[in-house]
């Protein structure tokens, strides 16, 4: 259905849909920064670490600003993802420790 494209001018500044495209590229990121950690955690390479970190860091940031405008239907979404990257912190320290960082 090609023609759906442009027919729907107000689409564009709907505030629900640039909400959900937030919440979706917050989750995105957190995904993300959760793979890169893995990876990290893998190699125990300290620069891949701390990569990582700063890749956690930036999803919670991104985490936090969709979740003050978030719908409450949103809410476990975002509290989801929150959940993935706390974890991901967790085995990032571990790893950390473990190498002596």
């Amino acid at each position: 259905m090609p023609q759906q494209n442009q027919q729907n001018p107000q689409q564009q500044q709907n505030p629900q849909q640039q909400q959900d495209q937030a919440l979706q590229q917050a989750q995105q990121a957190a995904q993300q920064a959760d793979q890169t950690v893995q990876q990290a955690v893998q190699q125990a390479d300290p620069q891949s670490m701390q990569q990582a970190q700063q890749q956690l860091q930036q999803a919670e940031q991104q985490l936090q600003q969709a979740g003050t405008n978030a719908q409450p239907t949103q809410q476990p979404q975002i509290q989801k993802a929150q959940q993935q990257l706390q974890q991901a912190s967790q085995q990032l320290q571990q790893a950390q420790n473990q190498s002596g960082q």
